[in-house]
């Protein structure tokens, strides 16, 4: 089977296919894991300049292709979409829902090769315009990967997906850390905590770093010795979280917030932590969810589509209701209660076994074969 990727999108910061590809890990991370398993695999990506490199077998060719506004109404591809027809692909794997409409155009040049497009955190357009011209798109496109099926549904319901669409559940990215003991790990770190929880996102209210926060100190009568660290970069609420530890000073002793740090030193930091809060409202995945599982962290984090998926409707990690201190309190303690030495193993074993790159190559080829099985006239 011959895979060829497409991405319409253009990150004007990526001046050079290094950077691209170094930046770009989830792109190489399926590629890669889909040759793993059988595949020939090509990558179409719009660039600043015309250029092709080869990598682990994969070919990747950089289009040129400008526009006014990539992926809007006036952004007819027609480098990028022929370079993917040059590849004679079996099956076409593009990247995000909004880019349909460029997409569209690409059918009609392989009208009986299946397009098949993987969500990335897109949201249904609100403009009527755009709505009706994606709705028009989408309904001529073969196949649909999200993280978590119910992602879906604000799509099924707004008319842009048939009822009948094509939906498989595909994690949309993957982790490369490794799991190392805790004590090793902790030696690096200076880390420590009993337990140690960790949280890695942004500061904002979708985040909810404020709920986590009180959920935590309510868990403290219970948990003494525990410790609460929190990485961030972007730190819209970083003010709101001050003022709070400001005015608890018990729970400020067992809070210490790290700020910005480089993606590398993450893994040493994910290791030394026993579980991961996280308050998200809604993801299109969970990155930060996915690292601490490839590092045997269990996750407590709310009980939204993503993260129901990514602990296995709470088998592997503990679900608590959006905003809800409390019940994130209680599920911290009980899962605290319960935690058993080989924890970390078992988290990444769940992790190897669903999440990681080779299991969503597996996944995604089952797919793509199931599309070009329905797809031929």
């Amino acid at each position: 089977m011959r895979v060829v990727f497409v991405s319409y999108f253009y990150d004007r910061d990526l001046t050079t296919p290094a950077a691209l590809l170094e930046r770009y890990f989830t792109l190489t991370g399926w590629a890669d894991a889909l040759v793993e398993v059988g595949a020939q695999v090509a990558v179409v990506q719009r660039f600043g300049h015309d250029a092709e490199v080869v990598r682990n077998g994969v070919v990747y060719t950089l289009a040129r292709d400008p526009a006014r506004r990539f992926g809007g109404l006036l952004d007819w591809p027609h480098r990028i979409n022929q370079a993917v027809v040059a590849q004679r692909p079996d099956v076409v794997h593009v990247n995000g829902l909004a880019f349909a409409r460029q997409a569209r155009l690409l059918k009609r040049a392989l009208r009986y090769v299946p397009l098949f497009l993987q969500d990335h955190a897109d949201a249904p357009p609100k403009r009527w315009l755009h709505k009706v011209s994606l709705r028009l798109a989408l309904r001529q496109m073969d196949g649909f990967g999200f993280a978590a099926r119910d992602l879906a549904r604000p799509w099924l319901d707004s008319g842009l997906l048939p009822a009948n669409a094509p939906l498989f559940e595909l994690m949309e990215g993957s982790s490369l850390f490794g799991l190392d003991t805790r004590s090793a790990a902790r030696a690096r770190t200076g880390l420590a905590g009993d337990p140690l929880c960790l949280w890695v996102g942004r500061l904002n209210s979708n985040k909810d770093p404020l709920t986590v926060l009180k959920g935590f100190a309510r868990a403290l009568p219970h948990l003494p010795r525990a410790r609460l660290v929190m990485v961030y970069g972007e730190a819209e609420l970083l003010h709101d979280v001050q003022e709070w530890l400001k005015g608890d000073a018990d729970t400020a002793g067992h809070v210490t917030l790290l700020g910005s740090l480089p993606h590398r030193d993450l893994e040493a930091i994910y290791n030394s932590a026993d579980f991961f809060l996280l308050g998200s409202h809604h993801e299109g995945s969970g990155y930060a969810v996915l690292e601490a599982l490839s590092c045997g962290v269990v996750p407590i984090v709310t009980n939204i589509p993503s993260f129901r998926t990514l602990t296995g409707d709470g088998t592997m990690g503990g679900l608590w209701p959006v905003g809800d201190a409390d019940a994130l309190a209680r599920t911290l303690v009980d899962w605290h209660e319960r935690l058993q030495p080989d924890a970390p193993e078992k988290m990444r074993a769940f992790f190897d076994q669903n999440f990681s790159f080779s299991a969503i190559g597996r996944k995604a080829l089952a797919a793509y074969a199931a599309l070009i099985e329905g797809a031929r006239p």
